[in-house]
């Protein structure tokens, strides 16, 4: 399934820092969060990839979490770091920690923008190569969706 451009464009925001970023997110429909949460892995899977690899396991992804969420308590943007790990581990396949009561859909988006926000600031190329990165987590989203 071919991304939204409208979700390009939210994730293009948040990583250039641009203030529309905030208006997007709050504009998604329930079911848009939904179908914007389902690419916003595909994004975080192609920027984690030259971090962790291809293949992590509990342990890597909650460690992970903890820095993610250490960074942005720093920042003074608290984030949970357990829905930071359940986004993680819905990229690497790992089994969810929340498995009778589901992550509400802006939680999960809170947190896979943090992980963003986290990769953006320790890597400045992300912002340089936005585009391209974009691609090929939309390339990489047809193929996790089958579209």
């Amino acid at each position: 399934m071919r991304a939204e451009p409208r979700f390009r464009d939210q994730i293009r925001c948040l990583v250039l820092k641009d203030r529309r970023a905030r208006a997007l997110d709050e504009a998604l429909s329930p079911a848009d969060r939904i179908a914007f949460n389902d690419f916003l892995v595909s994004v975080v899977a192609v920027l984690l990839a030259p971090r962790l690899g291809d293949r992590c396991d509990a342990e890597d992804l909650a460690a992970f979490s903890d820095e993610v969420a250490a960074r942005h308590r720093g920042e003074r943007r608290p984030v949970n770091e357990f829905v930071v790990e359940e986004v993680l581990r819905h990229v690497y396949g790992v089994p969810p920690l929340f498995r009778t009561v589901p992550v509400p859909p802006p939680a999960m988006s809170a947190a896979g923008a943090a992980i963003v926000r986290y990769l953006n600031t320790t890597d400045a190329g992300i912002a340089t190569d936005i585009d391209r990165i974009l691609d090929t987590a939309e390339d990489l989203h047809r193929r996790r969706t089958r579209g």
